[in-house]
């Protein structure tokens, strides 16, 4: 998109900016649309030369479900609480307990892991859990990607590029 001239802004204020043909608004949680809701997610990184992985792993746990996925230096993301919650304070002692033995459930090793990152993010999620791809004008909206972000990148940055570069603004 660069090469094209396309121009991004990075932590601006979330106001509308005129003279452009289109702008696509991917602003998450800091978009001022009502129906959005905060699902918190809080993750860990662990530590281990004891697991071997090399592909992100996905357990689905009836009480915790989890993915772990693999990083460099023997280093595995292992996430994620779902929290119908908008705090964004630190990951708790009761999450923390779940994904770790989460975690030792998936490879016993785990459970010797060093734990060497915490963090917590508050997700955007529609009262449906769906994602959208809107239009308001020249404006693309796109949010409430949930925990699916990762995932649904792609797919949903493939709708707003055909948005884009369509002629027709009313296509939704």
């Amino acid at each position: 998109l660069a090469t094209m001239g396309v121009k991004f802004h990075f932590g601006c204020d979330a106001r509308p900016v005129s003279g452009f043909a289109r702008q696509i608004d991917c602003m998450g949680m800091a978009a001022a649309d009502d129906r959005l809701r905060g699902v918190r997610g809080e993750m860990l990184i662990l530590r281990t030369p004891d697991v071997s992985l090399s592909r992100p792993v996905r357990l689905l746990h009836p009480r915790f479900p989890l993915y772990a996925v693999p990083r460099t230096d023997h280093r595995f993301m292992i996430g994620a609480t779902m929290i119908e919650s908008q705090s964004a304070g630190p990951v708790t002692a009761r999450s923390m307990m779940e994904l770790l033995g989460a975690a030792h459930a998936l490879h016993p090793a785990f459970g010797e892991a060093e734990i060497v990152e915490t963090g917590v993010g508050v997700r955007p999620a529609f009262p449906d859990n769906l994602p959208r791809v809107e239009t308001d004008g020249e404006i693309i909206a796109i949010n409430g990607l949930y925990r699916h972000g990762f995932l649904l990148a792609p797919a949903m940055a493939r709708q707003a590029a055909g948005l884009v570069f369509s002629q027709d603004r009313t296509k939704e």
